[in-house]
């Protein structure tokens, strides 16, 4: 199999970053390489880090600490200079892997069937100290809402009333997505796996642009210009702990933005960044993809702009035009 790279990005989460480095040492593949990033935190994270790393003592890991903060594409990048892996993963520090996700995404991207540039999984949600909230992250793949409908046997877990533990069966489904909608969801950063060319391909707006959401700017591409596969199993935690940079809602059921920020400005303005990305790279891009392939996504985004301005009321499309038209 090829080797992967996960570049693991902190900040301020010291509390957690140890579980996150366990679980990439965990993993049941062992060519697998791991920087550790450091976006020059205030907490007690780089003695965390160094300590860890001392008592691991695997030379698969290494560690970098940023001078300054410089987002999350910042400290990516940062990592990816590291590393000359194949395949990459992005892990916050505050979220953790289970022991088969390399292997899992790595299967899936390199399958018989179609390859792509990105593939995700499910998580489950937990909190700080583990605890489970949830089994799936609620937006996972659309699920269809009817009236109702029986819950399958296989998405409820196995509850071991000795130890607390809950398993749950693996279902190894795996889902081709070729066509891009401006819904399509895929999950957190902790999700995904890329193809190292593709991120090193489209991953060149400035890093004070993508200080977050580096995973949906990413991943509108790869759906634009690859398709996608998503992998129906939990492979990952999704940490809530109360001091997310995103998702600092709570768990109270249903599908719902986990973040209490309004998402149409942040989606509008990644969108905006990604059109930017077309014209700016547009020679490299149609040698990459082909320029029917390429002109056809630029198309799809302008054109899923255009509606969302067109079907803004009336006191609010000056401002969404002004937000389109923002350098």
């Amino acid at each position: 199999m090829p080797p992967v790279g996960v570049v693991v990005a902190n900040y301020n989460n010291a509390a957690y970053v140890e579980q996150a480095i366990d679980s990439i040492a965990g993993q049941t593949v062992r060519d697998v390489r791991a920087v550790v990033v450091d976006n020059c935190s205030t907490d007690d994270s780089d003695r965390v880090i160094q300590q860890k790393l001392q008592r691991l003592n695997d030379l698969r890991f290494e560690y970098v600490r940023n001078s300054s903060n410089q987002g999350q594409a910042g400290a990516i990048r940062a990592g990816l200079q590291r590393m000359r892996t194949p395949f990459v993963c992005f892990l916050d520090s505050d979220d953790y892997l289970y022991e088969d996700f390399v292997a899992r995404h790595v299967a899936a991207h390199v399958n018989a069937d179609f390859p792509v540039a990105l593939t995700f999984c499910d998580s489950h949600i937990v909190d700080a100290e583990g605890k489970l909230l949830a089994g799936t992250a609620w937006w996972f793949d659309h699920k269809e809402e009817t009236a109702s409908r029986p819950v399958q046997a296989v998405h409820l877990p196995v509850v071991n009333g000795a130890d607390g533990e809950l398993s749950f069966e693996r279902t190894g489904r795996a889902t081709l997505h070729t066509e891009w909608t401006p819904h399509q969801a895929s999950n957190s950063m902790a999700s995904m796996m890329f193809r190292r060319a593709f991120v090193d391909l489209v991953l060149t707006p400035d890093d004070s642009e993508l200080r977050l959401y580096v995973d949906y700017y990413l991943s509108t591409l790869a759906a634009l210009l690859t398709g996608t596969i998503s992998l129906a199993d939990a492979l990952y935690a999704y940490r809530m702990h109360g001091a997310n940079h995103h998702s600092d809602a709570k768990v109270f059921g249903g599908q719902y933005n986990s973040s209490t920020k309004a998402w149409d400005p942040i989606r509008n303005r990644i969108w905006k960044i990604v059109l930017r990305t077309f014209e700016q790279e547009s020679e490299r891009l149609r040698r990459a993809f082909g320029p029917q392939r390429v002109q056809q996504a630029q198309n799809q985004l302008s054109n899923a702009l255009d509606t969302l301005a067109s079907d803004a009321p009336p006191r609010k499309r000056l401002d969404l035009q002004r937000l389109l038209l923002r350098p």
